[in-house]
């Protein structure tokens, strides 16, 4: 049976980053820290609501863990995330003859592994546990240990997706639709080693901004009333859209996309969605699970 897989990025949110630009000593420091989290066992919990067969709202906790399976040179991580929820379903009761709800403990498992200096994870989905749910646990959990362990490191994580140009994404606003909601978000790139050393070299564009003034995210929105929408021409707008392709002088604009240090989201007045981080996720398929390792480690240096 063919097992699809999905990846993504863990990204430092925290202050820290800035000093990966000026040495690279601390990536040990990090990666270490980062194994840490993962090992500390930190369970990450998410209420979920539901209406139950009288029509009242009810709520129940779905609890997510990772456990580690091995360690491959230092630099992979090999493991399970774990989903533990309560099913819901209707059986017939014999002696009223009706419909009464009743629920069971279920517990789903997506594999993954990590590379724990570049961030990179990929991992495999199931029928209750789908890619994007798998992300926000995921993340969640690292961020959990990091401060349980006193760790000053926090992250983001995006998917990894086929980037798409500043031009594409121009294209992708115009074509939804007038637009009453507009979301920019942009932050300074975790990027791979030759570009570490370029950033020693030299800083430049909002990396350098963001650098200075000690920004380690930056969202902007527009919103309107207006029935005839946002206009993206307008300076106003435009300006901070064309910042996008001004992240970094070394970095392009498909790059920065695909490793999710920069989205774009919108909707229209019509309730019609675009996001820049929901583009072609990239994906893998396996015969195997045992084949997840080898597998991943190829796509990581792809994406590298």
């Amino acid at each position: 049976m063919s097992i699809t897989l999905y990846f993504a990025k863990l990204n430092l949110i925290s202050d820290d980053i800035f000093k990966l630009y000026d040495s690279t000593e601390d990536i040990d420091t990090i990666s270490a820290a980062l194994y840490d989290a993962i090992k500390a066992n930190k369970v990450w919990e998410k209420e979920r609501f539901y209406i139950d067969e009288n029509g009242e709202q009810r709520s129940s906790v779905i609890e997510y863990s990772a456990h580690i399976l091995n360690v491959d040179s230092n630099t992979y991580v090999e493991g399970w995330l774990y989903k533990k929820s309560n099913l819901y379903y209707k059986t017939l009761d014999k002696q009223t003859n009706t419909l009464v709800q009743r629920s069971t403990g279920n517990t789903e498992g997506n594999r993954f592994v990590l590379d724990l200096k570049h961030g990179f994870i990929g991992y495999n989905t199931s029928t209750r546990f789908g890619y994007k749910e798998f992300i926000e646990a995921f993340v969640n959990i690292i961020n959990l240990g990091e401060a349980a362990l006193t760790y000053n490191y926090r992250y983001s994580i995006s998917l990894c997706v086929s980037g798409i140009n500043l031009e594409e994404i121009k294209k992708e606003l115009n074509n939804i639709g007038r637009i009453k909601e507009l979301k920019i978000r942009m932050q300074p790139p975790n990027p791979s080693d030759d570009l570490l050393d370029e950033l020693k070299e030299r800083c430049d564009g909002l990396v350098k901004d963001f650098k200075d003034a000690n920004v380690t995210e930056l969202e902007v929105l527009y919103s309107t009333k207006g029935s005839s929408g946002i206009d993206l021409n307008a300076p106003l707008v435009n300006e901070k859209i064309n910042d996008i392709q001004g992240l970094y002088s070394g970095l392009p604009v498909e790059e920065s996309t695909q490793k999710g240090y920069v989205s774009v989201e919108a909707t229209s007045t019509s309730g019609r969605k675009y996001a820049s981080g929901d583009s072609k996720p990239i994906k893998r398929i396996i015969e195997c699970i045992e084949c997840i390792l080898e597998v991943c480690i190829d796509v990581f240096h792809q994406l590298k």
